[in-house]
């Protein structure tokens, strides 16, 4: 029962940051609601370090340099929710079973 309630809650609160992430964003240069959109990062974490990596692979080992948009966001955040979700509700969850056995 508690495991359902910390999973909804989990996703409400990255949908939330979806939402003010999108809603804030205005497309100029130098918006800072990156600064905001940093909490995917820290629902996700650890594993959201490879959404980062994917980013760095991209723009040093490729030369590609991804604007921020509206879909690069969304891609981000979905990035970020898929990976942290598998961490936290089904690795997190796998491993503790394994152990307890």
């Amino acid at each position: 029962m508690i495991i359902k309630i910390v999973k909804a809650v989990w996703i409400l609160i990255t949908v939330f940051v979806l939402l003010v992430t999108l809603y804030a964003f205005d497309g100029k240069p130098g918006n800072d609601i990156g600064i905001f959109f940093l909490y995917m990062f820290f629902l996700s974490f650890p594993s959201g370090l490879l959404v980062q990596l994917v980013h760095i692979a991209l723009y040093e080992g490729f030369s590609i340099t991804i604007e921020v948009s509206y879909l690069s966001l969304m891609l981000d955040w979905a990035g970020f929710f898929i990976i942290g979700y598998l961490q936290w509700f089904k690795l997190v969850p796998y491993l503790i079973a394994k152990l307890r056995a």
